[in-house]
């Protein structure tokens, strides 16, 4: 495949990258030339309501559209809300792993598949991949209360194509291989927490390195990072990538919510705003993009936010 063209010089994106509707808990997807950000849609103004999922694309970094990919209604088992998923590539199919509340239960993961990134998805098992259920039969835990918050799931594909998923809340995260058919989980799940660890982690691989971002801390909430020479763990703290960001007055700022990817040698940070121009807040929050960069030895440098990519 030929190599992708870097956006042109002195080109100028803007951040948010939305301001028509709030966007939110931001998964990054590389496919091709085209960058794409899943994400859910906040609706507010005074508590968590999201219906769906939007996808966001773009091959410039520029340049970007939005759609609807996906609805909570398209789990028949669910009840609400779109919450933080990520979509993953693996065999010529997509898959999305987000978490949904269960009808009549607690939090869950759900796997929806499309051929396309843009959608349409479809509910790839009919019930949940991960619930209090499968939790309490697959590693031990008593009751309901004693399991982890089943939310934030990331899954990577390594370069064998096995794939790694990663969830979890409230401190505790949780770590398992998933089969081939990347709707079931190989073997026991396992609590392997990196330090600072709250919510929202963000697994990807960079030069032979296991990177693990993530909010550290609770509301506000940091961009932390650790890394490993394994996807499963055990996680060696490396650093703050970004400080908290300001609440908007007489509201806490909620978490943010990283992802990062790369394309045409660039690697970015993809976060939401509870601080935007658009009234922001807990409950209406904005998708926004920045350049990463990597020191020699495979730290992250620390980013202060812009008002939008310069190239």
């Amino acid at each position: 495949m030929a190599a992708c063209t870097p956006p042109a010089p002195g080109s100028r994106g803007k951040n948010p990258l939305f301001t028509d509707q709030y966007t939110a808990d931001p998964g990054a997807l590389v496919d091709g030339c085209t960058f794409y950000i899943h994400c859910g849609h906040d609706e507010g103004p005074n508590g968590f309501v999201l219906k769906e999922w939007f996808v966001l694309s773009s091959t410039n970094m520029v340049d970007w559209k939005k759609q609807v990919a996906m609805r909570v209604s398209d789990f028949k088992w669910a009840d609400v809300n779109a919450w933080a998923g990520q979509v993953v590539k693996k065999d010529g199919k997509y898959y999305w792993f987000v978490p949904v509340n269960e009808r009549g239960g607690g939090m869950a993961i759900g796997v929806a598949v499309s051929d396309s990134p843009l959608g349409p998805f479809k509910d790839a098992i009919g019930k949940p991949l991960i619930n209090d259920a499968f939790e309490m039969q697959n590693a031990g835990f008593r009751t309901p209360s004693d399991t982890p918050f089943t939310i934030d799931p990331t899954v990577f594909v390594d370069d064998d194509g096995q794939a790694y998923l990663h969830y979890g809340g409230f401190s505790r995260m949780m770590v398992a291989k998933l089969n081939s058919d990347m709707i079931s989980i190989d073997g026991k799940l396992q609590e392997v927490t990196p330090r600072g660890f709250f919510e929202a982690p963000f697994l990807f691989k960079h030069q032979g390195k296991y990177y693990e971002v993530y909010a550290a801390g609770t509301n506000p909430a940091t961009i932390d990072y650790a890394t490993s020479s394994s996807a499963l763990g055990p996680w060696t703290y490396g650093g703050r990538i970004l400080d908290a960001l300001p609440a908007v007055a007489g509201q806490d700022a909620p978490t943010s919510h990283p992802a990062v990817a790369q394309l045409a040698g660039q690697w970015y940070l993809v976060y939401h705003l509870s601080n935007g121009p658009n009234g922001g807040g807990t409950y209406k929050r904005e998708v926004a993009v920045d350049k990463l960069t990597f020191t020699s030895d495979g730290k992250i440098q620390k980013l202060t936010p812009t008002g939008g990519l310069m190239f």
